[in-house]
């Protein structure tokens, strides 16, 4: 079949798993739209295009998805990296803060740690996880990458952490029972364990700000992305831990979306 035969009938899908199967970007794509596909990139597509239609996440279906500008392998082992989060990953990169050693609690797919080491490549990056799957996924895309300056540990938060950091950065399941109840179905399809958290949203933050300020070295950074109306209450938590400097950054959307504190 020729591609514009499967953008015909799939437009948005087929033009974004093309990118991904074809190596290339979306405007080469349409420019090559009267070529005969490979047969086996034929077969490949029209797989992911029956996944999708089964109701898989498109990102899942693929198998890889882009974050800041990296090719990530996804799967159900991991949370699938959102573009929102690229807004925090970018300002670290390229804010003047003290950034030799770095934490990133419950990595998942290692996104955010990999995005980091790459870019900062005098940086030592840790990522953690509870979850063994998980923690596979990383390393493959660890090794994926080539992200030399990136490691790996199990811990559940800081149980297995003992060195300090200039950054901590978490991205911490922060969605409620009752928002989790009206989520899109495809995004059943992720680990409940990295959207859902109790005590409306608020119980990883609250476990990660009490203990936070002994893993960090005076003047480090804590660093979060929040649920859209959580930043009121984090605030609270932060301000009651002494932390200073509070401030919000907001997503595409205007959403409040990430906290920044310094240890106080």
């Amino acid at each position: 079949m020729k591609i514009k035969d499967y953008l015909d009938k799939n437009y948005d899908i087929s033009l974004i798993a093309l990118t991904y199967l074809l190596d290339t970007n979306k405007s080469s794509v349409i420019l090559k739209s009267e070529e005969e596909l490979d047969d086996k990139i034929s077969v490949k597509l029209d797989d992911i295009i029956a996944r999708y239609n089964k109701g898989y996440p498109l990102q899942y279906a693929i198998g890889e998805w882009e974050f800041y500008g990296l090719n990530f392998k996804v799967d159900e082992r991991a949370l699938i990296p959102r573009f929102e989060t690229e807004i925090i990953v970018d300002f670290l990169v390229k804010s003047s803060y003290k950034k030799d050693k770095i934490l990133d609690i419950g990595t998942g797919s290692g996104a955010i740690a990999i995005s980091l080491g790459k870019n900062l490549p005098a940086s030592e990056i840790v990522g953690s996880d509870i979850k063994d799957k998980a923690l596979s996924l990383a390393q493959e895309n660890k090794e994926r990458l080539k992200a030399f300056n990136v490691s790996f540990i199990k811990s559940n938060l800081f149980e297995e952490i003992s060195e300090k950091f200039d950054i901590i950065i978490s991205n911490p399941p922060y969605i409620n029972q009752t928002d989790y109840d009206k989520l899109d179905e495809r995004l059943y399809f992720e680990p409940k364990s990295a959207l859902l958290a109790s005590e409306d949203g608020l119980y990883f933050y609250k476990r990660i700000i009490k203990d936070a300020k002994a893993y960090l070295n005076q003047g480090g950074r804590l660093v979060f992305e929040i649920g859209y109306d959580q930043k009121q209450r984090i605030c609270e938590l932060l301000n009651e831990s002494d932390f200073k400097n509070i401030k919000s950054m907001k997503d595409y959307n205007d959403f409040d979306r990430f906290i920044i504190a310094e240890k106080g």
